[in-house]
C-alpha cells in the first residue's frame, strides 16, 4: 500500500478534534482533508480518489448514518468508513456495520488505534477497488457469451462431463465441446477453477446491486 495514493476524509463538527486528528494523520505519513459538516463533504468530496473516511456519528443536520446511507445511493456502498462517536450506542454501531462500516470507535480515539484502523482501512478500500475492476471486466467479456454457451459453462462449473451436459442440453459432443470452447475463449480463462471463479464474482455483484 501506497499512502501517498491515498486520501482520508475526516468530518466532525468538533472544530478542535477535527483539527488535532488531522495534524496527528498527516505526520503519520497521510494526505488528509477535513470537512466540519457532512454537507461540505457531500458536495466537495469525490469519492473515486481511493482512502477512507473517517466519520462523526452525531451531528447537526446528519447523522453518520444518514452520510452513509447518500453515499450508498451515489454509488460507494463499498467505501471504506470508520465510525466515531462520544455516545457508545451499540444500536448504532450495529446498524453502521451491517451496512459496510469497517469499524466504530468511541471519541476520543486513541490516536495510535485510529491510525492503524486508517491503515486497514485504506488496505481494505484498495482490495475493495481491485476486486471492482476485476468484477467489471469479467461481467464485460461474461456479456459477449450467447445464452447457449453460458448455459453450458455453468454446467461445467457444476461438475457435470462434456457428454453429461450434452445429454442433458441434447446436445452432440463436438457441440458440447464447441459451446465451451467459445464460451472459455470469450472470457479469456482455460481451467475450470478460473472460470468458476469468475462466475462466482459475477454473481457477487448481481447480487450486491440487487
Amino acid at each position: 500500500m501506497n499512502k501517498s495514493e491515498a486520501l482520508i476524509r475526516l468530518v466532525d463538527d468538533d472544530a478542535s478534534l477535527l483539527f488535532s486528528t488531522q495534524i496527528y494523520l498527516q505526520t503519520m505519513g497521510w494526505k488528509v482533508v477535513a470537512y466540519d459538516s457532512p454537507g461540505k463533504f457531500l458536495r466537495s468530496d469525490d469519492l473515486d480518489v481511493p482512502g477512507c473516511l473517517v466519520l462523526d456519528f452525531r451531528m447537526p443536520n446528519f447523522t453518520g448514518l444518514e452520510v452513509q446511507q447518500i453515499m450508498i445511493e451515489r454509488g460507494y456502498k463499498h467505501f471504506p468508513i470508520i465510525f466515531l462517536s462520544g455516545h457508545g450506542d451499540i444500536e448504532m454501531a450495529v446498524n453502521a456495520m451491517a451496512k459496510g462500516a469497517v469499524t466504530f470507535l468511541e471519541k476520543p480515539a486513541d490516536p495510535e488505534r485510529l491510525n492503524a484502523e486508517v491503515e486497514k482501512a485504506v488496505e481494505l478500500g484498495f482490495s475493495r477497488s481491485r476486486r471492482a475492476k476485476e468484477r467489471l471486466e469479467l461481467k464485460r467479456r461474461y456479456s459477449h457469451l450467447t445464452a447457449r454457451e453460458k448455459e453450458v459453462l455453468h454446467l461445467v462449473v457444476n461438475g457435470l462431463t462434456n457428454k453429461e451436459i450434452g445429454d442433458k442440453l441434447g446436445l452432440s459432443l463436438a457441440t458440447v465441446k464447441m459451446h465451451r470452447g467459445h464460451a472459455a475463449e470469450k472470457l479469456e480463462l482455460s481451467s475450470v477453477a478460473e472460470i468458476t471463479r469468475a462466475l462466482i464474482l459475477i454473481q457477487e455483484e448481481d447480487q450486491q446491486d440487487a
